[in-house]
């Protein structure tokens, strides 16, 4: 049964939807109603409705900001709205909440029936997918879900589809706060033809790069290589630098990507690492295995630093800068390059240029100092390098999709 919660100030209009319509052959079942928008959302945490049927205009709260409190609270919730022919401004703002349906006042009991018929069958078809997508996590491959491997497996290949980013997100990161990665790949390269061997090999570098691989899986890409996901930071480098227990030098090299900073560019860093990888094709033998960082041995030109150790310094700079007047030619002139040469190797190096890598970085440290429930926009606004607070409030939502206040209310529930 699909639990339904009606709300509209009309006790009448109430009362007509309840008696007018046959909810039983629906498959639905009235489990509350609300007389103005701050009791419904009082019964919505209650019943936790499937379908909120409510009138545009309330007393109190109106429809649109209960409905869009709701969603907040409640995102799969199917609203029908009930509206008037001189509503339709109101209209407009309920299609951006995603509204199921709208009905015209006064009610049309075939009209609503339909409407409600339709949502039944969009929730039905949700609970299928769900079901569906629980089926295929519960399929696993080397004790690790398959529909997980084949999204970062098509990602890494660059073969991306609709909200797959956002679900592979969730999946590999769902405490909700995501990181900057890079993608690491191991080539096997054994002298020895013997599988049991090689397979023995593959399930020591299971066990031990899993403690710190991103979401703990291995992706064996084709028989010679595996890749993981790394935390984008020097640590996890200097994991494999310092060596693995029992991994030889010889049978095992490792391509590390540059660092990035969303899931989008997972197939850009799996070049870069198979890149690595490359530029250590014929390496002398060592104790330990090889770590070759993408672009580490790459030079830039005779006036210029060493690429690795000098991208180390520049993003070392840019982390603990970020907050003040901080700019490409300012960086450029300070690493002695050209703006533009500067330019190209950073996008090279990072994936994104100067001024997205830094708004990224104020705004994911905004996020986290709007978490604090004491804490002023335009405080946060100076604390990570914007003197106008309005300024800073058109960026962040640009880049979140809610102002700075939003964000802030939001976080505070």
């Amino acid at each position: 049964m699909f639990k339904v919660l009606i709300a509209d100030d009309e006790w009448m209009i109430r009362e007509g939807l309840k008696q007018t319509i046959d909810w039983e052959s629906l498959g639905c079942e009235l489990v509350g109603e609300a007389a103005d928008g701050e009791l419904a959302l009082q019964a919505i945490r209650q019943h936790e409705p499937d379908i909120l049927i409510s009138d545009i205009r309330m007393p109190g709260i109106d429809g649109l900001g209960m409905a869009s409190a709701a969603k907040a609270l409640y995102p799969e919730l199917k609203i029908i709205f009930l509206t008037g022919f001189d509503d339709f401004a109101y209209a407009q703002q309920a299609i951006k909440l995603n509204a199921s349906d709208f009905v015209l006042k006064p009610t049309d009991p075939d009209a609503l029936m339909q409407a409600i018929q339709k949502v039944c069958k969009e929730i039905a078809n949700q609970r299928q997918r769900s079901i569906a997508m629980e089926q295929l996590l519960s399929w696993k491959k080397d004790g690790e879900p398959l529909i997980v491997q084949k999204l970062l497996y098509d990602h890494l290949l660059g073969d991306q589809e609709g909200d797959s980013v956002r679900k592979l997100t969730g999946w590999l990161f769902p405490e909700g706060r995501t990181m900057p990665v890079r993608v690491v790949v191991a080539k096997v390269g054994l002298s020895t033809d013997a599988k049991s061997v090689v397979d023995g090999l593959w399930l020591q570098l299971r066990s031990q790069m899993c403690r710190y691989a991103i979401g703990g899986h291995m992706l064996r890409m084709n028989e010679g290589h595996a890749a993981w996901l790394l935390s984008g930071t020097d640590e996890a480098v200097g994991l494999l630098q310092a060596g693995l227990p029992g991994i030889r030098g010889g049978d095992v090299c490792f391509g590390v990507s540059a660092v990035h900073e969303t899931l989008e560019q997972l197939g850009q860093a799996y070049k870069e690492a198979l890149q690595a990888i490359k530029q250590i094709a014929g390496h002398e033998k060592q104790d330990r295995p090889v770590v070759s960082v993408y672009g580490e041995l790459e030079h830039m030109d005779h006036h210029a630093i060493h690429l690795a150790e000098g991208f180390r310094q520049v993003e070392l700079y840019i982390h603990n800068h970020y907050h003040e007047d901080i700019s490409l030619q300012g960086l450029a002139a300070m690493f002695h390059m050209s703006e533009a040469h500067f330019s190209r190797l950073f996008r090279k190096r990072t994936g994104v240029s100067f001024v997205e890598y830094v708004t990224r970085l104020r705004m994911e440290q905004a996020k986290r100092l709007l978490e604090d429930e004491h804490v002023r926009v335009y405080e946060v606004s100076q604390a990570v390098g914007y003197q106008d607070s309005r300024y800073f409030s058109q960026i962040f939502r640009k880049y979140t999709g809610e102002t700075p206040s939003e964000y802030h209310k939001k976080t505070e529930k």
